[in-house]
Formats: structure tokens, C-alpha cells, sequence
């Protein structure tokens, strides 16, 4: 039954939200010592590998707890959309899977009580966000994933959250370590095109999720908003979202300096022009095959290249 239950938990959506808040923190420039000045002296302790894992296995708990809860909630709609699903199948029992949900949110606070730091005056901003993102993954379980379009920017947004992490994490203690200071202000840039890139992004990959399972949530009377407004509507936005994504490209090279002081090198254009070209085409022509299982993997792999290039073009 262990076996069964990790499965529940998604490990594949566990290692993307890891992989995530390493490259938040990588675009901070994690692991060398955030840009920090070499003549920075202070009393509080910067980030280290064991934070990072510390804040990981926070998220990874967090994900488990949710995916859970979840399974737990649509397990009439995963007798037709997913029948192969553990509780479908009643090798794990619903009692097995609240406990285990229940468990693992506990773990997730612990992470967050655990990564406080107590010479920080704020020392309990891991635990109240990872408090908070509970209390947003049973909303979403429960209330948030019946509003059509609503439950696919939610999801989004929740895939953004290692990024939000890392950025918060490191405005607050570079704040502390250099008060009064612009130095933080003036190296977030390169983790600025990474939220709405990941963001858009996943809001697609979560349109044609509800594309994929549209004829067992209409059975099981979940509306979402391929039932609302019509496959052909949900799948045209889907690809309006990422044809936008794919113009919006040249953003971090041309125009960021405006805002931010800085811009990422011609060579992310050239990495992402050749890498994501391509996979943004067959998306595109998967979902208009109605392949939507096609389209939502190769979203993913197009989110992670584009992640990539910022970090490649970070470090040069």
C-alpha cells in the first residue's frame, strides 16, 4: 500500500515544484552566496543546501497532502477519467488516504517551523507560508477547482509558488542583512521572467488537462471550462496563451532594462527561439488533433527549457 500512496502523491509533480525552487533560488544566484558583496559581515545566516532541502521536502509534503485530499474528493469523476487511480482500483482505502493527507500536512508545517530562523524578526514567514499555501490547496480541493477557468489560473499560480518562495526568501533576508539597502532591489531581475512564464504556461497545460478529461467530469457532473464554453473555445485560448507566450520571448531581452536595469542576453532569444519554436508548433497541432495528453507533456518540457535558458544566460 506504501507504494500506492507515494504514487498518489505525484512524485513527478513533487520533482517539478523541486526543480522549480532550485532555479528560483539558481536565478538569485544560489549557490553563490546570492551576489552578495564580499565585505558583508552580518549576524544572520544566508541561505545554505540545507535550507533549500529543508524548504523542498516543505513543498514536496505539501504537494503529497494535496494530490491526496484530492483523490480523495474526485474519486466518483476518477472512475471515469482515471480508473487506474489507487482508490478507483481499492488498493488504498479512503480511511488510508486522510491519514496519510492529513500527515503529510503536518510534515508540511514542520518544514516551515523548521526552516524559521530565530534571530529574524521574521522568523515565522516559512511556517505562515507554508500555512497559507495549505489552507490555498484545500480551498482549491474543495471549493476553488468547480469554478470553471478560476481552477486552471489557481493551479498555475500554485505551480509559481517555489518561485514566489525563493524571491520572498531572499528580499526579506537580504533586507535584513544590508538595511537600507538597493542591493536586493537590483538583482531580482533575473528571476522576474520566470513567474509569468511558468505561470502562462501552466495555465494552458491545465486547459487541456480539462480538455483530456471532459467527457468524465461532464458524467460526473464537474464543470470546468471546456463544458462551459466549449472545447473548441478552451482549446483556441490554450493556444492564445501560448502563441502569446511565444511572442512575449523577446520581453526579458529588449525591454526589461526599463523596469529592472537589466535584460537577459540576445543569446536566451537564440536558445529559446530554437528550442521552444518547435515544441510550441507540435503543442499546438497535438491539441488541434484533440492529443491533449500529448499537448500537457510537452508543456511541461517547454516551461522547463525556457527555465533553462534564464538560467544559462544568468550565469554568463
Amino acid at each position: 500500500m506504501f507504494v500506492e500512496l507515494l504514487k498518489m502523491t505525484r512524485p513527478k509533480n513533487i520533482v517539478i515544484a523541486i526543480i522549480t525552487l532550485v532555479v528560483g533560488y539558481m536565478l538569485l544566484g544560489f549557490p553563490n552566496s546570492l551576489f552578495l558583496p564580499d565585505d558583508c559581515n552580518s549576524d544572520f545566516d544566508w541561505i545554505g543546501w540545507s535550507t533549500v532541502i529543508v524548504e523542498a521536502f516543505g513543498f514536496a509534503f505539501a504537494i503529497g497532502f494535496a494530490n491526496i485530499q484530492n483523490d480523495t474528493l474526485d474519486l466518483e469523476s476518477d472512475k471515469m477519467n482515471r480508473p487506474e487511480r489507487p482508490l478507483v482500483t481499492g488498493k488504498v482505502s479512503v480511511k488510508a488516504a486522510r491519514i496519510t493527507w492529513i500527515a503529510l500536512f503536518v510534515l508540511m508545517l514542520l518544514c516551515g517551523l523548521g526552516d524559521s530562523n530565530s534571530s529574524s524578526p521574521f522568523e515565522y514567514f516559512p511556517l505562515g507560508f507554508f500555512f497559507l499555501l495549505g489552507v490555498l490547496l484545500i480551498a482549491y480541493n474543495k471549493w476553488l477547482k468547480h469554478i470553471p477557468l478560476l481552477k486552471n489560473m489557481t493551479v498555475a499560480f500554485l505551480c509559481t509558488t517555489p518561485l514566489f518562495y525563493a524571491l520572498m526568501d531572499y528580499l526579506i533576508l537580504s533586507n535584513l542583512i544590508l538595511p537600507g539597502n538597493d542591493y536586493a532591489q537590483e538583482h531580482i531581475w533575473a528571476i522576474i521572467p520566470a513567474i509569468p512564464f511558468a505561470f502562462l504556461l501552466t495555465t494552458a497545460r491545465e486547459i487541456y488537462k480539462d480538455l483530456e478529461d471532459e467527457t468524465g467530469d461532464l458524467k460526473a457532473g464537474i464543470m470546468t471550462f471546456p463544458l462551459i464554453a466549449g472545447s473548441a473555445t478552451a482549446r483556441r485560448l490554450a493556444g492564445a496563451i501560448i502563441l502569446f507566450t511565444w511572442i512575449s520571448l523577446p520581453l526579458p531581452v529588449f525591454y526589461m532594462d526599463k523596469v529592472f536595469g537589466h535584460n537577459y542576453p540576445p543569446l536566451f532569444l537564440i536558445i529559446t527561439g530554437i528550442a521552444l519554436t518547435p515544441i510550441f508548433a507540435v503543442i499546438l497541432f497535438s491539441a488541434h488533433r484533440k492529443n491533449y495528453r500529448r499537448a500537457q507533456s510537452l508543456t511541461k518540457v517547454a516551461m522547463f527549457a525556457g527555465l533553462i535558458a534564464l538560467i544559462v544566460c544568468t550565469f554568463l
